[in-house]
This record gives structure tokens, sequence and C-alpha cells, in this order.
């Protein structure tokens, strides 16, 4: 019992816990959003809420998350392997200490412009009095960048030896202190939006709090290690940029769609799309990113120890589980997606047209789900044979495919163009991806 913040955890008893995880954030996050809107509703305090958090949104796709964590498993079981444990931790070490001296000052820029950032590009249309809320919410936003660079690292660490449940209770604990948050503005109005967005502080603090026992049972040390000419650090920056641009290409496509939606003349396609993709977006994360994240570190490790054979074996098992899951999934979607919405949505303003819109979207998006999920596994099988630049270039074909499809087909086919080609484009990318996958994990790694 006493190691139970390390226990090791299997790819299907992983990504059991991760979908657990995922499911618990969900639903932490529309209990949030309900709060938020029973409280805040549209009003200018929930309009400061909503753009400041696009500003640290931003610093945080282009430096942590996902695209750090992923990037140091590899290098670190590497490293392991190659020396010993303490190095591996040093390797830690020395990437955060990289990470934090270049974020630190980004941040401090961020602050320091985030008046005319608002004033000229986030929120122009803003009164005065709202966009000094902005100004203000932003800067202590852009203070939860750190927590989160800082957080993405140290998982890395127990995620590399397959002790995942601590950073998977992490990701459930979202929200939590968010929700306390809301729920103090309710009772105390002066509060008002500054309980949201504190809460949301605290929450970053928790997560990184909750890795604290199993890296002391790792032995970790927190140092500051300064080794700019370490190759090893490198190795990291060179997976992680990749991974963040990918990001960038990602968020890039949302607004293509939004701006591709706005030409049809109809108003309700914009939310109509958001909608759709909001419950696409859910077993996505259940399925391609669960899966792909618990496969992730025994990828990597049969890559270190050129064994292919157990590589793509363990590849070929995950990816025909998470698509045929996908599939079954793509089927009930289409099935039982107009009484979901219905259930979920159709109240208010939201009248049974946005449902029938919303569905005919959901119905083709839900036609890719496969191709989604498979691209989430098949990237995370990409870094564990240390190749992150794949996926953006082909993450980027997919954007370039997709404008020009949805541009031809916008006049025929109305929003419907949209989806349409974001479901043809997808399948390219993961044609792009499991070729390349299938030719890299052919030949013994070579060192990177």
């Amino acid at each position: 019992m006493r190691a139970w913040p390390t226990l090791e955890f299997e790819v299907r008893e992983a990504t059991a816990l991760y979908v657990v995880t995922f499911l618990i954030s969900a639903s932490l996050g529309v209990i949030r959003q309900i709060l938020l809107n029973a409280r805040f509703g549209l009003g200018p305090e929930a309009a400061a809420y909503y753009a400041a958090f696009r500003l640290p949104e931003t610093v945080a796709m282009l430096v942590a998350g996902g695209a750090l964590t992923n990037a140091l498993i590899p290098v670190l079981l590497r490293v392991a392997n190659r020396d010993d444990e303490q190095s591996a931790l040093r390797l830690v070490n020395a990437t955060l200490t990289m990470m934090l001296v270049f974020i630190a000052p980004l941040a401090l820029v961020a602050a320091l412009v985030a008046p005319l950032f608002v004033r000229t590009l986030l929120a122009p249309g803003f009164d005065a009095p709202t966009q000094a809320l902005t100004v203000s919410l932003s800067r202590l936003m852009l203070m939860e960048v750190l927590l989160v660079v800082t957080e993405a690292a140290l998982a890395a660490i127990l995620i590399s030896r397959n002790q995942v449940l601590l950073p998977a209770l992490a990701i459930a604990a979202r929200n939590v202190t968010l929700i306390g948050g809301v729920l103090l503005a309710i009772l105390i109005p002066e509060v008002g939006i500054y309980g949201p967005t504190i809460g949301a502080l605290i929450d970053a603090l928790i997560q990184l709090g909750l890795l604290v026992p199993g890296l002391r049972q790792r032995g970790y040390r927190p140092a500051v290690v300064w080794e700019p000419k370490n190759a090893d650090v490198h190795t990291v920056g060179r997976l992680m940029v990749p991974n963040a641009l990918g990001a960038v290409s990602n968020y890039a496509g949302n607004i293509v769609d939004t701006a591709i939606a706005s030409l049809t003349g109809i108003a309700a396609a914009i939310g109509a799309l958001f909608n759709a993709w909001l419950l696409i977006g859910l077993p996505t994360r259940l399925l391609g990113v669960a899966v792909g994240q618990a496969a992730l570190p025994h990828l990597a490790l049969l890559g270190i120890r050129n064994d292919l054979v157990g590589f793509r074996r363990l590849l070929l098992r995950t990816l025909v589980t998470a698509s045929l899951l996908a599939l079954f999934a793509a089927a009930l979607l289409i099935v039982l997606g107009r009484p979901l919405l219905m259930l979920l949505f159709q109240r208010g303003a939201f009248d049974a047209a946005a449902v029938a819109l919303t569905y005919q979207v959901l119905a083709i998006y839900a036609l890719g789900l496969p191709s989604y999920v498979a691209t989430e596994v098949a990237t995370r099988a990409l870094v564990a044979r240390y190749d992150t630049l794949t996926a953006m270039l082909a993450n980027m074909f997919q954007l370039g495919l997709r404008i020009i499809i949805a541009m031809l087909l916008l006049e025929p086919f109305g929003v419907a163009a949209v989806p349409i080609a974001h479901v043809v484009s997808a399948f390219g990318e993961t044609l792009i991806l499991l070729v390349v996958l299938w030719y890299k994990v052919r030949d013994p790694l070579r060192s990177p």
C-alpha cells in the first residue's frame, strides 16, 4: 500500500484509468459551465473572462501541456536505460530550468503588453471598464502558465514508467476549485469573476501537488540545472517544437472553420459546428487520447530496446482496438445523435431547427471519428520513434486540403461543406501518418 503512488499499469489498465478520469473531468467541466452561465450569463464579466482566457491559452499551447510531456517521455526512458535513473531525473530539472527561463520572461512581456493586446486585437469592441477587467484577469491567468509547464514536465517522470495513477488523478481534479470559486461568487456577489479566476490558479496548484507523493518515491528533488548544451535537452526541444506548432495548426483550423461557416450567411452555422464538435471531442479523447497516452511509454521502451516485433504487435493491437471502438461510437452518434442533442440542448432559443442543423453537421463529423482516433494513436507512436515533425507536416497538409475542399463545396453544400472537408482531409492525414509510421517501425531506431 505504501507504493500506491508509483503503481505501474499495463496499457489496458492505464487506458481504463484515463477514460474514467477524462469522464470525471468532462463532467466537472459541464458543471463548471452551468454554474458560470447561471452566475454571470453572457454579461460583461463573462465576456472579460472568456476573452482573458485566450492570451494565457495561446502561451500555454505553444510551450506546455501534452507537447512537453510527450516529448520528455521517450528521452527520459532512453537516458535511464543508457545511464541511470538519477541522470533521467537530472534531465527533467535541466529541461524544466530551460523552459522556465524562457517562459517566465515571455509571461512577463505578455502581462506588460496585455492592455495594448486587449485594446487593439483581443477585444477592441469592449468598453473601457470591460477591457480593464480583461487585462486584470489575463495577468492573473498568466501565472497559471508557469504551474502548467511545471506540472507537464514532472508528470513525465511518472508516466514514463507507466505510473499513471497520480497524473490521471490530476486530470480528474481539473475544475474542482474553479467550481468552488464560482460558488463563492454566487454566495458573495462582491467576489465577482475573480472567484473562478483564482479558483483556476488553485486548480493548477492542486494538480501539481497531487504528483508529489509519486515524485518523492521516485527520488526526485527539484533543482536548478542550467545545461544549455545538453544534447538530451536539445532532443526534448526538437520533439516539442513540432508538437507545439501542430497545436497552433489545430487552433488555426478552428478559426478557418468559423470563417468559412460565416460565409454561408446562416448565423446558426457557427453554433451548430461548435456544438457538434463538442460531442465529437469526447469520444476522441476517451478513445484516441486515452489509448494513445496509455500506450506511449510502452511503445517508447520497446523502441529503445529495438524490439520492433513487439512494437509492431502493440501498435497494431492498439490501433485496431481504438479504431473498432471509434466505429461503434460513430454509429451510436449517427443513430442517437438527434435525441441526444434534444436532451442536452433543446430548450429556450435552441429550438428544433437548431437541433436539426447541428445533427446534420454532427452526423458528417461522426464519419471521421475512426480517423481522428487513429491519428491520436499514430501521433504518439511516432513520438516513441523520436518523430514529431511528420505529425506537424501531416496536420498542416490536412489544414490546407481542408480549406480547399471546404471552399469548393461551400456553394453546393452550404455549412455541410465544413464537416465534409474535415472528414476527407482527416483521413488523408491519418493515411500519411500510418504510411510513415509503418516505414519507421521496419528498421532499428537510429540515435536521434
